[in-house]
């Protein structure tokens, strides 16, 4: 099977697509590897709480990071993979995107330091925030978006994985008590910095790129393309980091390390199928240019394996999961084992998800829709934990069904949108 469409695959793409897919590969490969050794040794050394604090924190964070991201991380791959061979236009819009995203770190910096001393809840760890909030610098700074639109994953993975590297032998040297745990967002953000100025030099010097002064229409219009992906993201978010911030306003920071642990788990083994989705969008992008059939039969392969791959993952996972939980993350997290079971099905929903939206739906420009149903996510998500609320005791199990009940629906509902635009011949 394995064989049969990996000569598929070759046939359908050149060799420049395979690199790419090695080395996202290799860094998805990092992504999994790494936080499943990190992860556990804080939740062992800092204790659940403070892992929970942690991850609360990240949670608010990550609607800052979602600011500077705006859209540019999907609509600049598609501008910068369309005009590739064009340096001057290059250039502009390399230029627009990147002074667009320094004005949105700053504009959240602003909003980060007026929440922080108007609530008490975050002004107890104030200096938490701050430090944590080094990961959005850290985000403008990396062009992610231009080395994947050059289909140059190269450099990202190199970048990355050092970092990475860094940061986990960091935790071990720096964080070896429970008052240590300030010492995390730190270190973290660092490394993003880090990541941030040095990918700035090698597209300055490899790429002969340059941030030039652009006139305010020019960076009006990026934001006019990532208008539609931007406003997904934040309905994204309404049922991604928001489930944890939630949890964190109403329940304990323990009971938020519980869920964070089997979300995390989910997560990490969901994103295995990321590198092959990143790979392959710049390269549907260009192909949906040439008759149809032929971008159409591609993506109904890719639909099949993917389908197939992630039960199989499934499947392992669940049969896996009481013993992996206590032997990796030990006795703290056997509370997480129960909202693992929950969340699992999520390891075939999300890649299918991923496809559809991250994949298909943007390489068709079909953006409105895009949005549109991660809108209708939001407020399904939003509508479910409420109502859950009030049913069930437990909240972590309310934030837990209702992530999965969303997920599955917003699925269904871009499966639905792409076989009525006939989008893969169905």
């Amino acid at each position: 099977m394995i064989a049969k469409f990996k000569s598929k695959f070759q046939s359908e793409n050149s060799k420049k697509i395979s690199a790419n897919f090695m080395y996202l590969s290799i860094l998805q490969g990092m992504n999994l590897i790494l936080p499943l050794i990190t992860f556990p040794y804080l939740v062992r050394v800092l204790g659940i709480e403070n892992f929970g604090l942690l991850m609360f924190a990240q949670a608010f964070i990550v609607y800052f990071t979602m600011i500077v991201d705006y859209g540019f991380n999907l609509s600049g791959i598609r501008e910068v993979s369309s005009n590739r061979n064009n340096k001057s236009k290059l250039i502009k819009i390399f230029s627009s995107i990147m002074i667009a995203r320094f004005i949105l770190a700053l504009v959240g910096l602003i909003f980060l330091t007026i929440i922080v001393f108007s609530f008490e809840k975050f002004s107890q760890n104030w200096e938490l925030y701050y430090l944590t909030f080094g990961i959005v610098i850290g985000t403008a700074l990396f062009p992610t978006w231009f080395f994947q639109g050059m289909e140059k994953m190269k450099y990202i993975t190199v970048l990355t994985v050092i970092a990475k590297l860094i940061f986990t032998l960091s935790i071990f040297l720096f964080v070896t008590t429970e008052k240590d745990f300030i010492y995390v967002p730190l270190i973290n953000s660092l490394g993003f910095i880090f990541v941030g100025i040095i990918s700035l030099f090698i597209i300055f010097k490899d790429f002969d790129m340059r941030i030039k002064f652009q006139k305010w229409k020019r960076i009006k219009i990026q934001f006019i393309k990532g208008w539609h992906v931007f406003i997904s993201k934040i309905s994204i978010n309404l049922y991604g980091a928001t489930n944890t911030f939630i949890l964190g306003i109403f329940t304990t920071d323990a009971i938020v390390g519980y869920y964070a642990i089997a979300e995390k788990v989910v997560r990490i083994i969901t994103s295995l199928f990321a590198p092959f989705y990143q790979t392959i969008y710049p390269h549907v992008v260009n192909i949906i240019k040439k008759p149809k059939n032929e971008a159409a039969q591609f993506l109904k392969r890719v639909f099949k394996y993917s389908l197939g791959i992630s039960t199989i993952v499934f499947l392992l996972s669940i049969s896996l999961g009481e013993f992996s939980f206590l032997l990796v993350f030990g006795e703290e997290a056997k509370n997480s084992i129960n909202i693992f079971y929950i969340l699992s099905p999520l390891i075939i929903i999300l890649p299918m998800a991923y496809l559809f939206f991250n994949v298909i739906l943007l390489s068709y420009k079909l953006d409105k829709y895009f949005s549109k149903l991660y809108i209708i996510g939001a407020i399904t998500n939003l509508s479910m934990i409420f109502i859950l609320f009030q049913f069930l005791e437990e909240k972590i199990v309310a934030v837990s069904l209702s992530l999965l009940i969303t997920e599955l629906i917003i699925t269904l509902l871009a499966y639905k949108l792409i076989n009525e635009k006939k989008i893969t011949g169905n």
